[in-house]
């Protein structure tokens, strides 16, 4: 699958080796992320779940969908509101769809 267009993570998150604060584009992004897949950086550990899923589902893709969704520990989901951008309907049924699967979901940002 891999990220296709979307940079929603290079603009979303701090970045600690490039000093980039949140809801700062990255200078390594440009039509995709340059450094991704390479291992000397930290960006190339990230992977938000839409990466991690199979799902064959485009509209959940974070550029897509508004939100970047990342496990972070056995039980729950970080949702992390991309900057600028709606959140779906897409992407507000799969946080129920999380919760009804028990998982615990916290909301970075504004619905």
């Amino acid at each position: 699958m891999g990220c296709g267009e979307c940079t929603a993570c290079c603009t979303a998150f701090y970045i600690k080796w490039l000093d980039k604060p949140v809801h700062t584009p990255c200078v390594h992004c440009n039509d995709g992320c340059l450094i991704h897949d390479d291992l000397d950086y930290e960006c190339s550990s990230f992977e938000c779940s839409y990466l991690q899923s199979n799902i064959d589902n485009d509209n959940l893709r974070p550029d897509k969908c508004g939100v970047i969704f990342e496990l972070l520990e056995g039980d729950t989901f970080l949702a992390t509101v991309v900057h600028g951008s709606e959140v779906t309907d897409t992407a507000k049924r799969q946080m129920n769809s999380f919760v009804d699967q028990g998982y615990k979901v916290m909301v970075n940002g504004n619905l």
